[in-house]
């Protein structure tokens, strides 16, 4: 459908020629002195003559008696009249097509992965004891965990030797309870698990990655929400009266 308002313009021959809005008329009329083109624009290179004139127009438009021959290529209205029109709404579609099926394939591959857990820490493989000796070592690891987490003041006594209490400032069951209760505050969802048993000497080293979430900053400030975190530990674990106890406890950078 062409943009240009039915009327009279300047058919490039000298004179007006009557455009219906969708094709030029066998209708012309002479050109008047002086009357401005507002559809002419300079031009860098010759325009391709008029292909919908009719017979009649080009006849008219033809030199006679020795006058001069056409003088210029025609106007711009020419041009934009006769063009053809080409939708280009084609490339919008191309690009929206394109884009779509990006999130698509990206929403196939990564809404998996983060499903199965992309981008955690990985596990670490659980190392198992394989004598009564080594269990004996892991069991009290995992018992002076659960004093921690449920204020057992009776089991984090069986299962610490006098030095580690002495090194971690806990004598009486009084300061392991209030410690126990500002643990639990502070940290939630602990687990343990044992990556190494060393052995068998006197001693035992049991080494573990224990992870939590933090709900407070070092400052003591709320962390909302909490934060998971990983560590890991060493507990050297010795024989205890008919058992086994931790007597030390370091952490490993």
């Amino acid at each position: 459908m062409s943009a240009i308002a039915p009327g009279w313009y300047d058919d490039g021959h000298g004179a007006l020629r009557w455009w219906d809005g969708q094709q030029w008329t066998e209708h012309v009329q002479p050109h008047p002195q002086g009357m401005p083109d507002p559809w002419q624009r300079p031009r860098t290179v010759p325009t391709p003559e008029l292909s919908l004139q009719s017979p009649e127009a080009a006849g008219d438009a033809a030199p006679s008696d020795g006058g001069p021959a056409d003088q210029g290529s025609p106007s711009g209205i020419f041009v934009a009249a006769t063009a053809p029109q080409r939708s280009r709404t084609w490339i919008i579609w191309v690009i929206v097509g394109v884009a779509m099926l990006v999130a698509v394939v990206l929403a196939a591959v990564l809404i998996p992965l983060a499903i199965l857990g992309f981008g955690r820490v990985s596990a670490p493989a659980t190392v198992e004891p394989t004598n009564d000796d080594e269990r004996g070592a892991v069991e009290a690891v995992y018992e002076f965990d659960e004093a921690w987490q449920t204020a057992d003041c009776d089991l984090f006594l069986g299962v610490t030797t006098e030095r580690l209490r002495e090194i971690v400032q806990i004598k009486d069951c009084a300061t392991f309870t209030g410690q126990s209760d500002a643990f639990t505050e502070w940290y939630s969802d602990y687990e343990i698990v044992v990556t190494d048993i060393r052995g068998p000497e006197y001693e035992y080293t049991v080494a573990t990655q224990e992870s939590y979430i933090a709900h407070f900053d070092q400052d003591g400030n709320p962390i909302e929400p909490g934060v998971r975190e990983v560590v890991e530990y060493e507990y050297t674990v010795v024989p205890d009266d008919d058992g086994w106890a931790i007597y030390d406890l370091v952490s490993v950078e």
